[in-house]
């Protein structure tokens, strides 16, 4: 083999190795160019310099989270509490009402028994115009 036949030899090897690393060509480039630029690796100190920031917004967005959760427990404990204290001044009044009704029938029991018969042959009457 002569030197121009090894020449031509090696070239063929060496466009072939380039298109064999490079199986896509890039935009602009013929698939078997070999001066297409390196692939960057991130940079480590982009990285290390994100991360206070990073800490920072995760710190406020938790920050919030909790105020935001604190407010509405407040406000749903307030609500609670607004609740039970209708709840007991209901139960103060039947109370009050059952205690009255006792105290009025301790003082005229034959008015109690006349109402407790009028209200009974009343409720009969409208029982049996239903049924009709």
């Amino acid at each position: 083999m002569t030197i121009m036949e090894q020449d031509t030899s090696n070239q063929a090897s060496n466009t072939s190795n380039a298109a064999a690393s490079k199986p896509f060509p890039v935009a602009g480039q013929s698939p078997l160019s070999t001066n297409a630029p390196a692939r960057q690796q991130p940079d480590s100190g982009a990285a290390a310099s994100a991360a206070p920031v990073v800490d920072s917004l995760l710190k406020r967005v938790t920050q919030t989270a909790h105020e935001a959760v604190d407010g509405v427990a407040a406000k749903i404990s307030s609500t609670v509490d607004g609740i039970q204290g209708g709840v007991s001044k209901v139960g103060d009044t039947r109370d009050e009402w059952v205690e009255s009704a006792r105290e009025a029938i301790r003082q005229h029991p034959f008015a109690a028994v006349g109402t407790a018969v009028l209200i009974g042959l009343a409720l009969r009457s409208l029982a049996s115009s239903r049924d009709r």
